[in-house]
């Protein structure tokens, strides 16, 4: 009761601040490059640096090598450029994700061979690593997956607008779990060979999820599979697959495949309900965690121009209820831009916690930024932070034209 009342008193303040704070002034669009800088191994840096250098390659193209490249093979050097650093700056923030969290569990995850289309890479772990925090080093790539899409997203509705190439950085990032679960790595669950010779994020996370649940073998005595790894197999992937496909976003986001990046650069708006004074999307998450599988759903208030995003979760197999709360523009005065957070949750393996969150973003110089972005977290789960109680600073800086 005590982490709710916080986080309505949170949230009553932070609304009050911006409603007397904002106006409905819309900025002029703009392009947004950012990089973070902070202790070695954080997911937040990798996933800032995967979408703005994302942004940067597909700049190189339209904005300056497209105009050198003769008119009738544009087409086809249009898709063959995108496709290549769209997959490129999908695939090896991925990997950077396995190899932080390996690292922050005091192991490493070694890149043996950077082999096209994907790399053979090894994960080293401790050997008395809690199950749990090999959950983690599986499912770090999934979570820089999840957080350079949610950083899309939430700039999406902050501006109003994005450009093509970022939603479909962005429709890469969502169907990643699919894909890899049915296509990259497709598994057989009554298999005794797949739970021996684990191939995958997704059948390694379920498998070391299912471990730490049940205390049991993937393996029975009988050589045969324990059927409830099957069937919590099963699940996870089909209920991702329903819960992506619930999200609006995802068809928005593939719309920008047919965007024509000549007229407006690719610029999109969100399809929301309500005009400008008042207005609302929402969306749907699936992600994996060490506390097994969580749905998010995702809501996202425009109030006079201003961004509210709240969100609620769920998961299983274990309990894992949380909501949490983001103004990007709590206050916006000249270049100045202050952002505020909470999260909130109760977790079976860590119990109930809270998370707050601020970021400062001041536009100083032709576009040249600085940003810095501060937390407190409480011991639980939240996608890309460490597990445990920590205080983190992160200093960086942003070009915007």
């Amino acid at each position: 009761m005590v982490l709710f009342i916080r986080f309505f008193l949170f949230v009553l303040f932070t609304v009050t601040i911006t409603l007397c704070a904002q106006g409905e002034n819309q900025p002029e669009s703009f392009r947004e490059y950012r990089f973070l800088f902070g202790p070695a191994n954080e997911i937040e840096t990798i996933a800032e640096a995967g979408t703005s250098l994302n942004k940067i390659f597909q700049d190189i193209y339209f904005r300056g090598l497209q105009s050198r490249v003769p008119s009738s093979i544009q087409p086809y050097t249009e898709i063959i450029w995108s496709a290549f650093w769209t997959y490129f700056f999908t695939l090896w923030p991925h990997e950077y994700g396995h190899r932080a969290r390996a690292r922050q569990s005091g192991g490493d995850f070694i890149i043996n061979n950077k082999s096209f289309p994907f790399p053979s890479a090894e994960m080293i772990l401790p050997p008395s690593l809690d199950i749990k925090m090999r959950t983690l080093s599986s499912i770090g790539g999934l979570e820089i997956n999840n957080r350079m899409m949610n950083q899309i997203h939430m700039d999406f509705y902050e501006n109003d607008y994005a450009y093509a190439d970022e939603m479909i950085h962005a429709f890469i990032q969502e169907v990643f779990f699919p894909f890899y679960a049915f296509i990259v790595t497709p598994a057989d669950p009554d298999k005794p060979s797949t739970w021996t010779s684990t191939r995958g994020d997704p059948v390694e996370a379920i498998l070391s999820v299912y471990e730490k649940h049940t205390g049991r073998p993937a393996i029975r005595e009988d050589g045969s599979v324990d059927p409830e790894l099957s069937r919590y197999y099963r699940e996870s992937v089909y209920v991702n697959i329903l819960w992506t496909l619930l999200d609006p976003m995802l068809y928005q986001s593939a719309k920008a495949f047919g965007a024509d990046m000549n007229k407006n650069h690719g610029l999109m708006r969100p399809w929301m309900i309500g005009k400008n004074r008042l207005s609302w999307a929402w969306g749907t998450q699936f992600h994996s965690s060490p506390l097994g599988y969580e749905l998010y759903f995702n809501n996202y208030f425009r109030v006079n121009g201003n961004l509210y995003s709240l969100y609620f979760k769920t998961g299983r197999p274990y309990k894992n209820i949380g909501l949490g709360i983001r103004i990007p523009g709590l206050v916006k005065k000249g270049g100045f831009a202050l952002g505020a957070g909470c999260d909130i949750w109760d977790q079976d393996l860590y119990g109930k916690g809270a998370s707050f969150s601020v970021d400062l973003r001041y536009q100083f110089y032709k576009g040249v930024g600085l940003l810095l972005d501060g937390s407190w977290k409480d011991e639980g789960y939240l996608v890309g932070r460490r597990v445990g109680k920590t205080k983190m600073l992160y200093a960086g800086f942003s070009y915007r034209f």
